[in-house]
């Protein structure tokens, strides 16, 4: 499981009761809800209920209780600048690769740990990692979800630095950041508390995911200022006007999480904090296809062990966020196009 410990002293800074606001609307029900949750729980053999968005009935969470028949959805493009960040012992990105779904040298593939860390949880991970690096795949550590632009360091004076980020980074865009099953790997028994520290991680998520997008958009756009400038005046410059244009709407800038499905994923409310947060809303959703990501090994966020189900068994779910039409404001405009299904 992708780990992601939330650090109250180096989160982004929220301003004074705004992340506190945004989820304290909610909390109540939240906890209302855990309360009856806790009460079944006991009662409810090892199964949760999840509520069935399409035929208003219930099913058992057994991702195997019913056949998958279309093809199965897979969230980004074989074009798509990708990074992936919690990456654990790195399968998931090993069987993106060997399907085709990505080219290797427009993948990004990053974890929390050092490399030696890696080794240590994964002792397999080391062959994976040295065939992803021989395909081409950039695979970097220490690589804080949170706190990306840091951890990459990247500068934030793109006027003086024009060139760096894109140097530093090895593109001047990326497309889809993309998170897969995010925890903080606290283990906290509490339900109300647990659930207020994923937020807390995935709202931290989603504004370093803006900050990023913004700072490469700032820094390509400084670097291609420079260029023009130097070739202004020459037989180039209408050309390069044109691709100019092109390049400030080349980045799709879009989040996807993958989450498995019922309590207490459901409470973490992803799609509310996504608005909430950096305007952005679901452009689509749809089953994770553990059968289309052949070899992906999804392990507990400290060890080799398989979480408390058998991954592969467990219903899951895909979301991509985009932005929102006239979001400057953090208000949402329009209905979210969500549960567009492959079912």
């Amino acid at each position: 499981m992708a780990k992601h410990p939330f650090k109250q002293n180096k989160s982004p800074k929220f301003g004074k009761g705004k992340l506190k606001s945004a989820l304290t609307r909610y909390h109540s029900e939240t906890n209302k809800k855990h309360g009856l949750l806790c009460k079944e729980g006991a009662e409810g053999k090892g199964k949760t209920l999840i509520k069935d968005n399409y035929n208003n009935n219930t099913q058992s969470s057994s991702a195997t209780t019913r056949p998958y028949l279309n093809k199965p959805f897979i969230p980004f493009a074989p074009s798509d600048h990708l990074l992936l960040v919690g990456e654990g012992d790195f399968s998931f990105t090993q069987s993106i690769v060997n399907a085709d779904y990505v080219k290797p040298s427009c993948t990004w593939a990053t974890s929390l740990d050092s490399e030696d860390d890696i080794y240590k949880k994964y002792p397999h991970a080391k062959e994976i990692i040295e065939s992803l690096r021989f395909s081409g795949v950039h695979v970097i550590f220490k690589i804080d979800a949170t706190q990306l632009v840091s951890s990459f360091k990247l500068s934030l004076n793109v006027k003086k630095h024009a060139n760096r980020n894109v140097t530093m980074l090895g593109t001047d865009h990326i497309d889809l950041i993309m998170f897969n099953f995010p925890h903080t790997g606290k283990g906290i028994k509490d339900i109300a508390r647990n659930i207020i520290y994923h937020q807390k991680l995935i709202y931290s998520f989603f504004k370093s995911c803006s900050d990023f997008f913004n700072l490469l958009d700032a820094s390509r756009l400084a670097t291609q200022k420079v260029y023009h400038e130097k070739t202004q005046g020459t037989s180039r410059e209408p050309r390069y006007a044109k691709a100019l244009a092109f390049q400030s709407e080349i980045s799709k800038k879009r989040i996807a999480l993958a989450l498995f499905e019922g309590e207490p994923y459901d409470s973490w409310q992803v799609k509310r904090l996504a608005r909430e947060s950096i305007g952005y809303k679901v452009e689509r959703s749809g089953r994770f296809a553990w059968e289309a990501f052949d070899g992906y090994h999804h392990r507990r966020t400290n060890s080799m062990k398989n979480t408390t189900k058998i991954a592969h068994e467990r219903n899951a779910r895909l979301y991509v966020f985009e932005k929102a039409v006239n979001s400057d404001n953090r208000d949402f405009v329009g209905p979210e196009k969500v549960d567009i299904d492959d079912e």
